[in-house]
């Protein structure tokens, strides 16, 4: 039977264990003479009484110690770790550099796809006049908080996008995503006053909308649905990156709109849902889980993708 020790070293790990040993028997040796050499003079020292002796027996002695104690091979072993971990460090640096590269990119190309379907469907809306009129006046708008923007595209109440573009991008969005291989987040909030004691009311839309411009990204699309719910569309976000985004939306709201009690509803894309109509229905589905709480919730959805 094999002792503790034999058990707790693994077959690849003693033959490195055997390289060092006899990497160290010659330090060993000469640690040894060296000491040997010392107590030589150290005697010669004694029996002559010079001091000339003496120093040499202490260097010879320093000389064997240092040998014994394996510094200069431990040095040098921190150093290589320290260039491998400098070298690591750099790597990840250039990888992470890659990765907000393409993230930038991604985001880009949501905000020139998301002005490209506002336009169309602007000339879609447009009638009465010739197509040349029609680009002309579609072209004057790519954000929801545009002068010229119409009920089609823009909720007017708050600056925020219809629910009819909404549901539009969305489908495209879902597309891009699997085509990129990305993720998504969708979130459908709920901002009511009083909470505590029921029955609560719908907050006031313009400061509640005005905070959610502040707080999120522009490639994020925001849109207020016919029902009065807010419509949150997390482009290259993950569930984890959605619930802290949502957080710092929580915080804003209470930080600048006391009394105010927000709900959210949170599905992802692939993690829980692959197409629009199922990730909106399960994150307002989480609404519904999330208002059964008197205070701040974001609830996300437990939905099987599959079903």
């Amino acid at each position: 039977m094999a002792s503790v020790a034999e058990r707790g070293t693994s077959p690849w790990d003693r033959p490195k264990a055997a390289d060092k040993t006899e990497m160290l028997r010659p330090r060993a040796v000469s640690a040894t003479v060296f000491g040997l050499l010392a107590l030589a003079f150290a005697l010669l020292a004694i029996i002559t009484d010079e001091g000339a002796l003496v120093v040499v027996a202490a260097v010879l002695a320093v000389v064997s110690v240092v040998l014994v104690l394996d510094w200069p091979q431990r040095y040098i072993d921190g150093r290589k770790r320290q260039v491998a971990l400098e070298a690591e460090a750099t790597q990840l640096a250039a990888e992470n550099d890659i990765a907000l590269a393409r993230a930038a990119r991604f985001e880009a190309e949501a905000i020139r796809a998301r002005a490209e379907l506002a336009e169309a469907m602007r000339i879609e809306q447009l009638v009465g006049g010739n197509e040349a009129e029609a680009r002309g006046a579609a072209g004057t708008v790519v954000h929801p908080e545009g002068p010229a923007a119409t009920d089609v595209i823009v909720d007017r109440d708050t600056g925020l996008f219809s629910q009819l573009f909404f549901d539009a991008s969305l489908v495209k969005r879902v597309s891009a995503a699997r085509r990129g291989l990305r993720p998504l987040s969708v979130g459908v909030a709920d901002v009511v006053l009083g909470a505590a004691n029921p029955p609560a009311e719908r907050a006031p839309a313009a400061p509640v909308a005005e905070v959610m411009l502040n707080v999120f990204r522009e490639a994020d699309t925001l849109a207020r649905s016919d029902d009065g719910l807010y419509l949150i569309l997390l482009e290259d976000t993950p569930e984890n990156g959605a619930i802290w985004t949502l957080e710092r939306l929580r915080r804003r709201i209470a930080e600048e709109l006391p009394g105010h009690t927000l709900w959210v509803g949170l599905s992802c894309y692939p993690a829980y849902g692959f197409d629009a109509p199922q990730l909106t229905a399960q994150a307002r589905d989480a609404l519904d889980a999330a208002r059964e709480w008197q205070q701040d919730r974001i609830e996300v959805t437990t939905a099987n993708p599959d079903s």
